[in-house]
C-alpha cells in the first residue's frame, strides 16, 4: 500500500504534499495533516491516562505502517519566551508521569560503572589525541584550538567523576529512584506553540529518570538558554532530588567525543561549538541548598 492509498483509507485526499525533515505535510480541502512512518504504540494512551494532553494524537489505528496526525500550526514567539515555555512544558510532563521505584544495588552499580567507563574512555581518547597533535610540525586551526582548551576538557571530566561519585554514595543508602515518561528527543523543532504548548515526535520516549531528559534538553538547546535558567524554570515546577542533580551534573560535564572530518572548516566549527559549550558550563557555579525539600 503506497502513501496515497493509505491516506485514502482514512478519507484523506491530498491536494498538495510538502516534505519537511522526515515527515510529509498533507494539504486537503478539509485541513492539513502530518504523515510519517511508524506505529501507534501505547505511549499516547499512557500520556492521556496521566492527564498530559500536550501532544498530537494520531488518528491511525495500531499496527499500521504509517502515522497520521492533525497538523498543528506553530506561531512565532520571541526566542527567550519560547525556550522558557519549552522548559516549563517538560516539567509538566515529568510532574504528571512521576512514580517511585526501589532498585537494587546491582542496578545502581550498573549505572555508576557504565558512566565511569565512558569517563575513562574519554580521558584516554583525549590523551591520545593530545599526543598525536603535539608532535605535528604545523597544527591545523582546529587542532590548535583544541590543544589550547584541553585543560578545560580534563577539568570537566574530573568534575563528571566527582559528581557521579556523589550520586553513587547517596544511592547506595537510598536505593529509591524516581521515574517519569521521558521524551528523549527534545529538539526545538519538536516543540510547537500556539494557544497551547505541544511536544511532538515521541518515537524515542521511554520510562526513565527525568535527569536524562534534562541532559537531552540542555545538549540540544544550550545556545538558547543557560544552565541556571534551565534549572530555575524547571525546578519551579519539579524540584530535583539531590542525587538527581548530581547525576545530571555528571552527565552534562561529560565531554562529547570530537572526531575530525575531511573539511577543516567543519572541524573548526565543531571544536568552537564544543569549547563554547564547556565555557558556558564554567560560567555556572552550583549552589547547594542548605536544606533539601523532602521528596518521598
Amino acid at each position: 500500500m503506497n502513501k496515497k492509498q493509505f491516506l485514502e483509507k482514512y478519507q484523506i485526499f491530498p491536494k498538495q504534499y510538502q516534505k519537511k525533515n522526515n515527515v510529509d505535510i498533507i494539504t486537503t480541502e478539509n485541513g492539513r495533516y502530518v504523515l510519517k512512518k511508524g506505529k501507534n504504540d501505547a505511549v499516547y494512551e499512557y500520556l492521556q491516562n496521566r492527564n498530559f494532553q500536550n501532544f498530537s494524537y494520531p488518528i491511525t489505528k495500531a499496527n499500521e505502517p504509517y502515522l497520521i496526525y492533525p497538523y498543528i500550526e506553530d506561531y512565532p514567539v520571541p526566542k527567550e519566551q519560547r525556550v522558557e515555555d519549552f522548559i516549563y512544558l517538560l516539567s509538566i510532563l515529568h510532574t504528571k508521569t512521576t512514580f517511585y521505584k526501589t532498585v537494587n544495588l546491582d542496578y545502581i552499580k550498573e549505572i555508576f560503572e557504565s558512566l565511569r567507563a565512558r569517563q575513562d574512555y574519554l580521558i584516554q581518547y583525549y590523551h591520545n589525541l593530545q599526543d598525536m597533535i603535539e608532535v605535528e610540525k604545523y597544527m591545523s586551526p582546529s587542532h590548535y584550538q583544541l590543544i589550547r582548551n584541553l585543560s578545560l576538557i580534563y577539568f570537566h571530566l574530573t568534575e563528571s567523576k566527582l559528581q557521579i561519585e556523589k550520586w553513587y554514595n547517596l544511592m547506595k543508602e537510598n536505593k529509591k529512584m524516581r521515574y517519569v515518561m521521558t521524551h528523549g528527543n527534545l529538539k526545538k523543532e519538536h516543540f510547537i506553540e500556539n494557544q497551547n504548548l505541544y511536544l511532538i515526535s515521541w518515537n524515542r520516549s521511554r520510562i526513565n529518570s527525568p535527569v536524562y531528559d534534562l541532559e537531552n534538553f540542555y545538549r540540544n538547546n544550550w545556545q538558547d538558554t543557560t544552565l541556571r535558567d534551565l534549572l530555575e524554570i524547571y525546578q519551579s515546577k519539579y524540584l530535583l532530588r539531590k542525587e538527581e542533580l548530581y547525576l545530571f551534573l555528571a552527565l552534562i560535564h561529560l565531554p562529547q567525543k570530537i572526531e575530525f572530518q575531511d573539511s577543516e572548516i567543519e572541524n573548526v566549527r565543531c571544536v568552537h561549538s564544543f569549547i563554547q559549550y564547556h565555557n558556558q558550563l564554567e560560567e555556572w557555579k552550583i549552589k547547594t541548598p542548605h536544606r533539601e525539600k523532602s521528596q518521598s
